[in-house]
């Protein structure tokens, strides 16, 4: 902006030194006064009626009708009417006083506008109008607007001047801007003369833009009492100075101390209903985030940076993304840690999860509600909030939105896993996992053994062959198929252990394999763990095993039912006192 101003200001002095003397041959005296003071209907009845009296289009009576249309228009400040009645005319084919009317009215047009940023006509419209004295109070509010305070200053002593020279209309919509300028250069006198304007006016007297500009101009001189009352007052109405004036009284608020931030917040809730759509309305968004943010109220804040991002270009969007990233990765860690209760928790989720689920930091903080439920024996649902995250990864890769995150795909499957194993769902686990688990590393491939286990799936963990060497893990396989009787697989299963890891193999390994060797008729086996571990025949039952063992010679039959029930009993009894002595020894 301050670049577009270099060059407005630069054009302004090329042009001044030729236009200043040939007022009279480029810009057309205007009765802006006459027409803003005269009644409108029977003016423009009166004009129509002579227009539609003009037979011919190129007849200089019908090009004066309207002139006087749009001139009388515009001094009643129905804009888009008097610009419609110029554009029924041809420019270029005008001669005379004629063209110089429809040059001088559309620029008149042109400095009514707002600023329309670097592609719109009033930067250039400040610049043609060099040397029209009647129009200086418009190119000062123009200046205004176009945030140039120094050029709107420079022609602040003319400005009063040229007001004269305007419709009580056209007053009314320049006295802000010149107010603001006037009081932005610290021009008091002048000030004062356009403040004592306002009240003539009966769209300005006691207004939002009054009072907001009256306190602005008592902020300006220290008198902080007087701003803050008048900025209550503006703040009541709901045009651009009430917004101005809400805002205005939490920024200043903020800056004294003197503004509760809870009462901050709630002014600047309401105000986000009440203007938004352009610049004024993104400062209000963003001062909304900052005060909700400072007052832990997560929900505004996503909110106002959501509605940010609808229009932020890209140099800003990752910067807001970033920035809402930071406040629900807050929100779920509080309530990870269980610092929030676990139904604000949940509700808080869906509201997160409605706007920013697309997100990429979403799912790798949302993964904290379902390790919350299942923490909490809420099974089924902490399932289901994981299958739900997965599957939003997946489709979010499937359709190139993010780079793959394979480790957080494995780790939401694995909790799934986790969930369904606890719900007593082991067959939807096994599902879940099957094919998946060489891929994701021991945790997986022990979660399959377990849901297998539990499942009864025990052929299919008898086939299972493991990828990884931990020795937990194969312990965990080996012990399942034990414990469901596979004792062939079982006997197998501890004997690969006891070879992959003889350091770890344990005392409760050899035991298990003792007895599975035992179960599966293997007798070199056992004699093999008893020599391997002296300490076996120091167990309880460990006499009434061996003499089971020694009643079935080799090569015989079947052992007889009796014995099969003593060494079953016996093996009972050896678990428990190898599960005992274990919790012994790991407690001291």
């Amino acid at each position: 902006m301050k670049h577009l101003h270099n060059i407005v200001l630069g054009l302004s002095l090329i042009l001044a030194a030729p236009l200043a003397g040939e007022e009279g041959a480029i810009f057309a005296p205007l009765s802006l006064v006459e027409h803003g003071q005269e009644d409108f209907l029977a003016a423009r009845e009166t004009l129509m009626m002579q227009l539609f009296a003009t037979t011919d289009p190129d007849a200089s009576q019908r090009a004066a009708a309207l002139l006087d249309l749009s001139e009388l228009h515009l001094a009643w400040m129905m804009r888009p009417e008097a610009a419609g009645f110029l554009a029924a005319l041809d420019g270029e084919a005008l001669k005379g006083d004629a063209a110089r009317r429809h040059r001088t009215l559309n620029l008149a047009l042109a400095l009514l506008e707002e600023d329309a940023g670097a592609g719109g006509d009033l930067g250039q419209a400040v610049s043609w109008s060099v040397g029209w004295s009647e129009g200086q109070a418009l190119r000062a509010a123009a200046f205004a607007r176009l945030g140039a305070a120094e050029e709107a200053a420079r022609l602040m002593p003319r400005t009063l001047e040229s007001l004269g020279a305007l419709s009580p209309a056209i007053q009314a919509a320049v006295l802000p801007d010149l107010l603001e300028a006037a009081l932005e250069a610290e021009n008091w006198d002048v000030a004062q003369a356009l403040a004592a304007q306002f009240p003539k006016h009966a769209e300005l007297r006691d207004g939002p833009a009054y009072r907001y500009l009256l306190a602005r101009a008592s902020e300006v001189s220290g008198d902080l009492l007087m701003a803050f009352e008048g900025y209550v007052q503006a703040a009541q109405g709901r045009d651009l100075y009430a917004q101005r004036a809400r805002l205005a009284l939490v920024r200043m608020g903020r800056e004294t101390e003197t503004l509760p931030g809870k009462d901050a917040l709630s002014l600047l809730k309401t105000a986000r209903w009440m203007w938004s759509g352009d610049d004024l309305g993104r400062e209000g968004a963003v001062l909304l985030a900052e005060v909700a943010t400072e007052q832990g109220d997560t929900d505004t804040a996503l909110w106002a940076l959501h509605n940010l991002l609808r229009s932020a270009p890209d140099d800003e969007a990752d910067a807001l993304r970033a920035q809402a990233r930071d406040i629900y990765g807050a929100f779920y860690a509080a309530g990870a840690a269980g610092e929030l209760d676990l139904g604000p928790f949940l509700e808080g989720h869906a509201r997160i999860s409605a706007r920013w689920r697309f997100d990429p930091g979403f799912v790798e903080n949302a993964v904290a509600v379902p390790r919350r439920l299942l923490g909490t024996g809420m099974t089924a649902l902490a399932a289901r909030e994981y299958r739900a995250l997965r599957e939003m990864v997946e489709a979010l890769e499937g359709v190139g939105t993010h780079a793959p995150d394979a480790a957080l795909l494995a780790d939401l499957r694995r909790g799934e896993a986790r969930a369904l194993l606890a719900g007593g769902q082991a067959d939807a686990a096994v599902d879940l996992l099957s094919g998946y688990a060489d891929d994701q590393g021991a945790e997986a491939e022990a979660l399959l053994v377990e849901a297998l286990a539990q499942a009864g799936r025990t052929d299919e963990l008898a086939a299972l062959r493991l990828r990884a060497q931990d020795m937990d893990l194969r312990r965990s396989r080996a012990v399942a198929l034990y414990e469901t009787g596979k004792w062939g697989a079982a006997r197998q299963a501890f004997l690969e252990m006891w070879e992959a890891h003889p350091p770890q193999f344990a005392f409760a390994d050899a035991t298990r394999l003792t007895l599975a060797a035992y179960q599966a008729g293997d007798s070199e086996t056992v004699a093999r763990a008893a020599a391997a571990f002296p300490a076996l025949a120091e167990l309880p039952g460990w006499a009434d095993l061996a003499t089971g063992l020694g009643a079935q010679p080799r090569g015989e039959g079947p052992r007889g039912s009796d014995v099969m029930r003593l060494s079953m009993e016996s093996a009972d009894r050896i678990l428990d006192a190898v599960t005992k002595v274990t919790d012994v020894k790991e407690s001291q």
